[in-house]
């Protein structure tokens, strides 16, 4: 009597099957780094579906943290690996953006600038006003309240009309940290109301 002995065995060296590969978002801009978004788009594997014929799949991923780019915007490119129970893997790729396409808004306009003409601190006048942007405000959603401000002012050039009077329209542009702008308009007007003075009065003359 002879006998021989053999082994059947099953193994899973299968990777792996990826359905669906991950996708890549693009968010808008919330300022505080849109956790909610960035944590659900982890979650769901980027949109990824994977299945595999011997055992369940176990999802991982490798994401860090985001880029600095401008205000509060950046992106992370994300390894998702899907996982069988024997160690066989595949991966996807995709990419998370925040981006910024929202311009700042104007809280307050600018108001008009009103001078008596030639008033002895007119241009004193003028910068604090043009300093203080006209008066008007800007905020920006992604920036906070990191917001430039400059005009197109020259001086001199609202002397226009009759003397030293004159009007010029002032545009401010706020600017936020993404390069993005929005515009407030208001003039400076130089006007007179004020009569002339007599320096010297008439004197009586009497003639025969």
């Amino acid at each position: 009597e002879s006998k021989t002995t053999s082994t059947f065995t099953i193994e899973d060296n299968s990777i792996p099957t990826i359905a669906n590969t991950a996708s890549d978002l693009k968010v808008e801009c919330d300022g505080a780094g849109n956790t909610a978004q960035l944590a659900a788009w982890l979650a769901s594997n980027g949109g990824a579906v994977a299945s595999d014929a011997c055992s369940n799949v176990t999802w991982t991923n490798d994401h860090n943290t985001l880029s600095d780019d401008c205000a509060e915007t950046g992106s992370t490119t994300v390894v998702f690996t899907a996982t069988d129970d024997c160690g066989n893997f595949s991966t996807t790729t995709a990419t998370f953006t925040i981006e910024d396409t929202t311009v700042p808004t104007i809280d307050t306009p600018a108001i008009a600038l009103d001078l008596e003409c030639d008033a002895a601190n007119q241009q004193l006048q003028i910068d604090a006003w043009l300093l203080n942007n006209g008066g008007a405000t800007s905020s920006d959603v992604c920036s906070g309240t990191t917001i430039v401000w400059t005009h197109d002012y020259v001086a001199g050039t609202e002397n226009t009309a009759c003397g030293a009077t004159g009007s010029v329209l002032v545009t401010f542009t706020a600017t936020d940290d993404c390069g993005l702008f929005i515009t407030t308009s208001a003039s400076i007007n130089i006007v007179d109301t004020t009569a002339p003075t007599i320096d010297i009065a008439a004197a009586n003359e009497t003639v025969e």
